[in-house]
């Protein structure tokens, strides 16, 4: 959207506009004289209507250099009415003297007066104009008493007037200056007031075109519109804010280097042809900002006409929704993960009781009966085999039916510094992996389910060491802060409160997990691991969840994976009221 161009001027400009104006005129109307007095001079008349005097050239190359005077002095004049004003007076001065050299009563030039009255409606409406007219009938009126009674005449000219003839002349010429001055006032004050109402109407046009731009710009959507040919020619702020890209770049290009896929919800609108004009499309699509970052679009294509109701182009309005396919794709797990937890539920305790009573009698027949070593190593896999299967249902009951939480006041930065312990002395840490700390020291307290949040700890440390293969790195961080600060990933959606989070992340040097796997690892029983049940990181999601918080994967091919783990800062109320009493709190 361009906006139009200013059709007013600063007044002050206005009055330069018509200074210059008047300034050009009186350059032509001398001009013009002094052509006509060469001319006839060269043609060896003596005169034609303007008697050919020196004192005559005199007075035009005089009133020549008064011209350039006041072009001079135009750039230092401030008050410019003023001067227009003074201009006036003396060309009324001016036409008086032309009409003195050039033969007073008998003169042609009264009716310049005429010119001098249009140019003061034009400047100073109808006072102007009228006291124009007062002027000129004054000094015409003078001019010819002073001939009549005085014998005021050019130097070498004989005067015969009658007052009779001078009294004709005046009321002649007096008529005629009113009658312009009245004609020309009423047009002048026609002009002045289109020229308020064309203002008026331009200031209400430049408002509704400020308002409208503003509006655009300020909505929380992005707003595109592109030509038939699909070349982009207007985008608002919140566009460039979710492409990541500035309007100078892509004004000009084409919709098509930006989302190929649309091209099919276009060719689906031209397909319905006049029925197009009162309909949209709406579609989405993942666009990549960069090499690492994508995001989910949601379109709205609708079509773009002109004042004629003619198909000019199209609009397109799309918002970011990565967050709510997030949300969507995570209320889709949750979905899963109750109907399976409901399932697992049922069928642990009605496997469960016959295992139990299975391995039991297994024991004892092992115990009592005489084994050769074949049979005593089947009856080692059996066992071994039952306790695998028991270990899977209580992994079962544990994340279909999670033990209730008991929240309490921990320091979980200590809490991740014992898991860290006890992990390096499990089975699972190798002596080729390393674990690492940035920033090791700190003191984060929340209310927390100690066991439970240990459990999710320990999940991630193992996942960890099972994707490295007995060697590698595994990097434990935390860092405490609220969704405005840059780096600290996505936070949850309710951190918009101002409520404080933790973050902690384990991230391994793995292979990294496959694209197409990424978004089922937190769904039962999915594993990529040979021998895994698929339930620790399910087991992981539903103990964050039930904390208020939140769990979220970055990953990359041959690059490893990182899993992050937000919990809300929460102070219990007790604890709050004993530090507001404490003085040294």
């Amino acid at each position: 959207m361009s906006s139009q161009p200013n059709l007013s001027l600063d007044p002050r400009q206005k009055m330069l506009r018509v200074v210059k104006g008047l300034m050009l005129s009186r350059i032509i109307i001398l001009t013009l004289l002094l052509a006509i007095s060469f001319f006839f001079q060269l043609s060896e008349k003596r005169s034609f209507f303007v008697p050919m005097t020196n004192a005559f050239y005199y007075f035009l190359i005089l009133f020549y250099l008064v011209t350039i005077v006041y072009a001079v002095l135009l750039k230092r004049i401030k008050d410019l009415h003023r001067f227009v004003f003074i201009q006036i007076v003396l060309d009324h001065l001016f036409i008086t003297f032309l009409i003195f050299f050039t033969g007073g009563k008998d003169s042609f030039f009264p009716i310049a007066y005429v010119f001098s009255i249009i140019g003061s409606s034009l400047v100073f409406y109808k006072r102007g104009a009228f006291f124009s007219a007062s002027l000129s009938t004054f000094l015409y009126g003078l001019l010819l008493l002073l001939q009549l009674h005085y014998g005021v005449t050019p130097q070498g000219q004989v005067s015969f007037v009658e007052a009779s003839q001078v009294f004709y002349s005046m009321m002649i010429y007096m008529a005629t200056f009113y009658i312009v001055a009245f004609l020309s006032s009423a047009v002048s004050e026609e002009l002045k007031k289109k020229k308020r109402e064309l203002f008026q109407k331009e200031v209400d046009y430049n408002e509704l075109e400020a308002f409208n731009r503003n509006i655009i710009q300020s909505l929380d959507s992005g707003l595109l519109t592109i030509d038939l040919d699909g070349q982009i020619n207007f985008m608002n702020r919140t566009a460039e804010k979710i492409l990541a890209r500035s309007g100078e770049v892509l004004i000009a290009r084409s919709i098509f280097d930006l989302f190929p896929e649309i091209g099919r919800a276009l060719d689906q609108l031209r397909a319905k042809g006049s029925d197009a004009i009162s309909d949209y499309q709406r579609y989405e699509t993942v666009f990549a900002k960069d090499d690492e970052n994508k995001i989910y679009l949601g379109f709205s294509i609708s079509p773009l006409t002109n004042l004629e109701g003619s198909l000019i182009g199209h609009t397109l309005i799309f918002q970011d929704i990565t967050r709510f396919k997030e949300m969507e794709d995570q209320m889709k797990r949750i979905d899963t993960m109750a109907a399976v937890g409901l399932l697992a539920a049922g069928m642990a305790h009605e496997i469960r009781n016959p295992l139990a009573a299975l391995s039991g009698s297994i024991q004892v027949l092992k115990s009592e009966l005489t084994l050769n070593d074949h049979q005593d190593r089947l009856m080692e896999i059996t066992l071994r085999e039952s306790e695998r299967l028991n270990a899977l249902i209580t992994d079962f009951l544990l994340f279909a039916q999670p033990p209730q939480i008991h929240r309490e006041h921990w320091n979980v930065v200590k809490l991740l510094d014992e898991t860290i312990e006890l992990f390096r002395h499990s089975p699972s840490f190798h002596e080729g992996m390393e674990i690492r700390r940035p920033n090791p020291l700190g003191n984060v307290e929340t209310m927390i389910d100690r066991d439970q949040i240990k459990q999710v700890l320990w999940n991630l440390l193992i996942n960890a060491a099972q994707a490295m293969d007995q060697k590698g790195t595994i990097e434990v961080g935390w860092e405490r802060g609220r969704e405005s600060r840059r780096g600290l990933g996505a936070w949850p959606t309710a951190s918009r409160n101002g409520k404080e989070w933790l973050k902690i992340s384990i991230r391994d040097s793995g292979p990294g997990i496959h694209p197409q796997d990424k978004d089922k690892i937190f769904e039962p029983f999915f594993t990529t691991k040979e021998g895994g049940t698929g339930l620790g990181l399910s087991i992981v999601h539903k103990i964050v969840e039930n904390h208020n918080g939140m769990i979220k994967v970055e990953t990359e091919m041959g690059r490893g994976t990182t899993f992050m783990v937000f919990l809300p800062i929460e102070v219990d109320e007790g604890r709050k009221d004993a530090e507001r009493q404490d003085p040294r709190g």
